[in-house]
């Protein structure tokens, strides 16, 4: 489900519809210069394609460079990976007060304030 130009209310009710039910949504608008875009895609599963770090040499070395993983671009490996994503509603009730939500403030662009 993809919504734009909706209420808070409306973009927060159709998500828990679709967080309940396993459906994946996206809702965002633009305001002039500023936007923004949210997912819930729910529980997702992909998987990523990782190079494969290279085994050392048989012979002795020391220093930095020995100690350095080697990666081979021409061997890849396959990695499945997982991620839950969260309802519009708890991504919107964030407490910014206190010591923990410093460091989260940091990390917040300050578009995000917009939306709220």
């Amino acid at each position: 489900v993809c919504l734009t130009c909706c209420s808070r209310e409306s973009m927060e009710r159709i998500n828990q519809i679709c967080h309940r039910n396993g459906i994946k949504f996206f809702t965002g608008d633009v305001f002039g210069y500023h936007g923004y875009m949210f997912a819930d895609l729910g529980h997702h599963e992909f998987v990523e394609e990782k190079p494969k770090v290279a085994k050392g040499g048989s012979g002795v070395e020391d220093g930095p460079e020995a100690k350095r993983a080697r990666l081979d671009p021409a061997e890849t490996t396959m990695v499945k990976k997982r991620l839950e994503f969260c309802p519009l509603r708890e991504a919107l009730a964030v407490e910014w007060r206190g010591e923990k939500a410093a460091a989260a403030l940091r990390r917040t662009a300050p578009d995000y304030f917009l939306l709220q």
